[in-house]
């Protein structure tokens, strides 16, 4: 992987150009939470505010992945950040005169914008090396967006107790000249797609759609842990926010590790893979039922590393299976899967809370073995039926 970066400058730059750009996305969450939480003091405000980052992106799915698929990457990338240099400017005048609505309004179209940005990156992305080298990249990838989750907060609560919300908000116009400045020049796509008849595509492409619904059942029923972590810590395991946040660190590391592996790591990325992640995921859960702290944080580890391994290895096959005029499309759509985390949240937190933690965690597994049940109908239906996966170019 070293010589990998050592040796392609695009690469190093396109890297950068992310770190600096999803630090940014993560410092400016942030600096808008509190912003909003100091104009209204009203946490409804909040919820409100990150409905209208996310929802955008959610509905007009369909739309963006067709404008990544029909655009030269180049122009796409300059009219994207341009749009984010100057909806950001209007931001920050809708903050100055206290217009809450016009506030959200603007907030929602830049959330839109920033998506674009989001999906043609990823879809860019093999593009800068061999096809060999996709796991790596999308490994390397993957960490990187791991290390903002790290650093961008802590640098933006850092930079609130320094400075007003007001100049930090300018934040993401600094990000967007770093990007255009970094990446001149992306990969050339050398056809326009008029054709681009996403429904029919799926149909044609089962292998596809049915990686896309292990991702969206894994999200809902494994992935949402996280978000029931806090009260299990508190309420069955009777500790603290320090063991709470050791806990979340664990998570990270068993994400990091696997990451690091997969970076390390030249095998084909089978579904063979898809059914080994989902198996070790769901060991994770049934080990969590002892509920002794040592074994818990083991299984925590666990959890982490076979999620991460999960995830990863599924945007690996998306990239391998899907043709290139319908990449933008099916990432689009792919990504929608983050949506299912706080509605299995919503699930787990009822369930907990009325029936207890061990129809949470049985219900979990469950939910998790229908996984591993699809994967190996896909391996099945991949040795029967030669055009499964032998029809996508």
């Amino acid at each position: 992987m070293r010589s990998l970066l050592r040796n392609n400058q695009p690469l190093q730059r396109f890297f950068l150009g992310q770190l600096i750009q999803r630090t940014s996305d993560w410092i400016d969450i942030i600096v808008l939470n509190w912003a909003i939480l100091q104009i209204t003091h009203d946490p409804m405000a909040l919820a409100l505010l990150n409905m209208m980052r996310l929802l955008p992106q959610l509905i007009f799915a369909f739309i963006t992945g067709k404008v990544v698929d029909c655009m030269q990457a180049i122009k796409l990338m300059y009219t994207v950040h341009a749009c984010n240099i100057l909806l950001t400017v209007i931001l920050c005048f809708s903050f100055y005169e206290r217009q809450l609505y016009m506030i959200y309004a603007v907030i929602a179209v830049r959330a839109y914008v920033q998506s674009i940005d989001n999906i043609q990156r990823n879809k860019v992305l093999p593009n800068f090396t061999a096809a060999d080298k996709l796991k790596q990249i999308i490994s390397m990838n993957a960490l990187l967006i791991n290390i903002t989750r790290i650093i961008g907060p802590f640098i933006g609560g850092i930079l609130l107790a320094y400075t007003t919300y007001e100049l930090l908000l300018l934040i993401p116009v600094l990000s967007s000249v770093c990007v255009i400045l970094l990446n001149k020049t992306l990969p050339h796509q050398n056809v326009q797609y008029k054709e681009h008849n996403i429904v029919q595509y799926f149909k044609t492409h089962k292998v596809i759609l049915h990686i896309m619904i292990t991702s969206m059942i894994s999200m809902f029923f494994g992935f949402s842990f996280t978000i029931v972590l806090p009260i299990i810590v508190k309420q069955t395991l009777n500790q603290g926010a320090l063991t709470y946040a050791v806990y979340t660190a664990v998570l990270a590391l068993g994400s990091v590790t696997v990451l690091m592996c997969f970076m390390n790591q030249h095998k084909q990325t089978t579904i063979c893979a898809l059914i080994q992640w989902s198996v070790l995921f769901s060991l994770s859960i049934v080990m969590m039922l002892v509920q002794h702290t040592y074994i818990f944080m083991i299984a925590i580890f666990i959890m982490g590393f076979a999620s991460q391994g999960f995830r990863t290895t599924h945007r690996v096959l998306v990239q391998q299976y899907t043709e290139e005029q319908y990449k933008g499309t099916v990432l689009s759509v792919t990504m929608m899967d983050r949506g299912f985390i706080p509605l299995g949240g919503m699930m787990l937190t009822y369930l907990y809370t009325t029936f207890g933690i061990n129809v949470m965690f049985t219900t979990m597994f469950i939910g998790l073995v229908c996984v591993t049940l699809l994967c190996i109908y896909m391996k099945w239906e991949e040795k029967r039926d030669g055009t499964y996966i032998q029809s996508v170019k």
